[in-house]
Formats: C-alpha cells, sequence, structure tokens
C-alpha cells in the first residue's frame, strides 16, 4: 500500500550512537513529542572492506519543534553525537 505523505513530519536530528538514539527516545516521550525513527545502513570503504553503520534518523510532527527543542536541551548531549537538522 503507498504512503500518504502529508507534510506533517519535518527531519530534526540525527545520530550513529544508539545510547544518543535511546537518550533521545526518553527525552521525547518525557516531554510528549512524537517521533518516528528511520533506520538506514550506512556502508563506507575502510581499508579494502566495507564497514556498516547503522544512521537513525529523528522526524518529529512539524507542529512540536519548539518542544522538542526544549526536551533536547535538558539533555546533556555531545554535539559531535547528534546533527540537528532544524
Amino acid at each position: 500500500m503507498a504512503e500518504k505523505n502529508q507534510g506533517r513530519e519535518v527531519a530534526f536530528a540525527e545520530t550513529y550512537d544508539e545510547k544518543v538514539k535511546k537518550t533521545i527516545e526518553k527525552a521525547f516521550l518525557n516531554q510528549g513529542v512524537s517521533y518516528l525513527i528511520k533506520v538506514d545502513k550506512v556502508r563506507e570503504m575502510k581499508k579494502g572492506h566495507f564497514e556498516c553503520r547503522m544512521k537513525y534518523s529523528f522526524y518529529i510532527n512539524r507542529f512540536q519543534t519548539e518542544e522538542a527543542k526544549a526536551a533536547m536541551t535538558t539533555q546533556n548531549l555531545d554535539e559531535k553525537s547528534v546533527n540537528y537538522l532544524i
């Protein structure tokens, strides 16, 4: 079945670390922010072989961007571990 995109979701943040992913999930759940996680397998060529990492992309409801930003400011996350897209 085809997915219907209504333009409500907006990309908020990306991370490669699973601990950071769980921290962001807990922060969003505590603040009541609705979110969707898309998981992508990223392949990189390293010394003659491919190395795979998982990239976690957080999509939030565009009407809850302020709540999401407030939830993220309460967490002490390293700037290198999270890539903010907004």
